[in-house]
């Protein structure tokens, strides 16, 4: 009888499957984690991209059950999300197939030269802060998304929070201490206007301002 599951052979074993679903969206049916992209746990960024996406898409539904947001605010969690899973899921592949490549080259590469050039290479504190940045996931960005807006300087609506080391309202040391709370709030850098105060009044929102 022929193999009713060719495909399961013991060759399958050298791979791993790198796949990224095309929408992460459709009507009421939203993808995320590993249902939305499955890739090689090189770099471990599985986990922490799942959480991403759990975290973008729960306060934005939360926002729409309470009615304190339009629907349409669900839109944005594909477009927020799907960009920086399809450059995961080609980086991965890319790593995993130099990392198990039966090559003589890729070998010679990963046997010899690059036990030689990495620890050279994280000698240099931009290597380390590119690689900190990337396996971190603090690099990642929602410029493109419609809820961004504005700059200030090098910082542009929907980069993460820059940190500061600041006295938070008399208390705490750095801009992060405000961030506990998932609530909305609103951060001033320098002196908060009378009409600033005033909305955050109006709107309940909580106003931190810092030097």
């Amino acid at each position: 009888m022929d193999d009713p599951h060719p495909s399961l052979g013991a060759d399958s074993c050298k791979g791993v499957h790198h796949r990224g679903a095309e929408f992460f969206r459709r009507g009421r049916a939203f993808l995320l984690g590993d249902a939305a992209h499955v890739h090689s746990p090189v770099g471990g960024q599985g986990m922490n991209t799942g959480i991403g996406d759990a975290v973008n898409l729960a306060w934005k539904l939360a926002a729409v059950l309470h009615g304190w947001a339009d629907a349409s605010l669900l839109d944005s969690y594909e477009l927020e999300r799907i960009a920086f899973a399809r450059r995961l899921v080609a980086t991965t592949d890319r790593v995993f197939t130099g990392v198990t490549s039966d090559g003589p080259i890729a070998r010679q590469v990963r046997l010899h030269l690059a036990p030689l050039l990495l620890p050279l290479l994280f000698n240099l504190a931009a290597v380390r802060r590119s690689a900190f940045r990337t396996v971190s996931q603090t690099a990642v960005h929602y410029r493109g998304s419609r809820l961004s807006e504005g700059r200030a300087g090098a910082v542009h609506g929907g980069d993460r929070l820059p940190w500061v080391k600041a006295a938070v309202d008399g208390a705490g040391e750095d801009n992060f201490t405000p961030l506990t709370s998932l609530n909305w709030q609103v951060h001033v850098y320098g002196r908060a206007a009378s009409e600033v105060q005033a909305v955050c009044d109006r709107r309940r929102l909580a106003l931190h301002v810092f030097a």
